[in-house]
């Protein structure tokens, strides 16, 4: 029985395996579509641990992304400038099976680690200062991972996140500004997650997890978040790939903030000719409350705890995003292309005059950010051993000509890479 069911567990991976890459990195999703919500990827290990089960014995780095939004004229300039928010990690892989021999490498235990990546979900609440001080940049951003693999190929995972600074606002090794003991910043998560086989032909993703957040000065008491995220992949033959429902509930706290995310929807994955495909659709249903941040003249953040200022906002919409990548002329090179569209109603309500209003939204096509309309990207594959993923700028097909004339332009926002041992 233990024997039919491992026959089972090994068929449904390898079909698993044949409809989804196994290697992703952000600069591939961010080609392809701008979100990993309907495919598997390597970077699902941050918002369920339990995947990291999938991807033993590899190493993720990435040297950073090279922004240049609008009103940015740093690239006028001919001088180096070196892309921002690099990182690396690994996950490694041990047997405990018996019958190592025979193929059969199940259980398996899992230990993984991360430095210097960003949480962006978490960060995304922080505001620029707190109470006159700075809410600076942690110098710890440490990911930590534990999974095993059971022998019914049941995977189970456990996922831990710090990010820490006390007493000074250090930017990229240097101290901005005079230290002080009321800049400060705290972030800590963890989550466990599970990926079942509940079926032949069906895997379920669940995990749940929380998070607290403190900046600024200590007067300032922390805030609690938590978040449950689900999804499936069901095996359609008929279109050689799956089909995908989703769903995401998040409460997410910091100090002066509470924003609550609900979304939920249903996608596809298919498996093309040296290629692939995917497209979904999701709900978004929103509410973001604010109490205390203020919107400053000059684009930045403030907080005061002891401020009356208090904004909401409603958001009620949709999202639709695709993605598609070919191996062209050699197997070992990739073209990606996808996009995204927002369209969502947004009300908003303010105790700050002229500040209470509702309109139409849709994310921006041109600001080089993860949430613009389109992205397009290359990727290298040598020998499915050492993958190298690079998001090309969006400009690069009209200012081509200005690589060597002209204002300084860049080829490439984002590379990532893999490596499988």
């Amino acid at each position: 029985m233990v024997h039919n069911r491992l026959k089972l567990t090994a068929l449904g991976f390898l079909v698993f395996g044949t409809v989804q890459p196994s290697w992703a990195t952000y600069s591939r999703v961010e080609s392809m579509g701008k979100r990993a919500d309907f495919f598997m990827d390597d970077i699902s290990i941050f918002d369920n641990p339990a995947n990291m089960n999938i991807f033993p014995n590899f190493l993720i780095g990435e040297l950073g992304v090279y922004r240049q939004g609008p009103g940015d004229t740093s690239a006028e300039v001919r001088r180096n400038i070196d892309p921002a928010n690099s990182w690396f990690g690994g996950i490694f892989s041990y047997s405990l099976s018996k019958n190592k021999e025979s193929g059969n490498l199940y259980p398996q235990i899992s230990l993984g680690g991360a430095f210097n990546r960003r949480d962006e979900e978490l960060f995304a609440l922080l505001p620029d200062s707190a109470d006159g001080n700075a809410v600076p940049d942690p110098a710890t951003n440490f990911d930590g991972f534990l999974g095993m693999t059971l022998s019914n190929g049941g995977m189970l995972g456990s996922h831990i996140y710090v990010a820490m600074q006390e007493g000074a606002n250090l930017q990229n090794g240097t101290i901005t500004g005079a230290p002080d003991p009321d800049v400060n910043l705290y972030a800590l998560r963890g989550d466990i997650g599970l990926n079942w086989p509940i079926a032949r032909n069906i895997d379920g993703e669940l995990s749940i997890g929380g998070a607290t957040i403190s900046y600024g000065p200590r007067t300032i008491d922390p805030e609690f978040s938590y978040f449950v995220k689900g999804r499936a992949f069901s095996t359609l033959e008929i279109i050689n790939g799956e089909l995908v429902p989703i769903f995401n509930y998040s409460v997410l706290k910091a100090p002066g903030r509470e924003y609550t995310k609900l979304h939920f929807g249903l996608g596809v994955n298919v498996s093309l000719d040296r290629g692939f495909f995917w497209l979904g659709a999701q709900g978004l249903f929103d509410e973001d409350q604010q109490s205390g941040n203020r919107l400053n003249a000059d684009g930045t953040v403030s907080f005061n705890h002891v401020s009356s200022t208090k904004t909401s906002q409603t958001i009620r919409g949709g999202l639709v995003s695709f993605g598609i990548e070919r191996n062209v002329w050699w197997d070992w090179l990739v073209l990606r292309v996808g996009g995204q569209k927002e369209i969502s109603y947004r009300d908003q309500t303010s105790t700050l005059p002229g500040q209470s209003f509702n309109y139409i939204f849709t994310n921006p096509t041109n600001d080089g950010s993860i949430n613009d309309a389109v992205g397009f990207g290359i990727g290298i594959n040598i020998e499915e051993k050492l993958k190298v993923d690079a998001t090309l700028a969006e400009d690069l097909p009209y200012t081509f000509g200005n690589l060597f004339s002209g204002p300084m332009h860049h080829l490439i926002s984002r590379i990532s890479a893999t490596y499988s041992f």
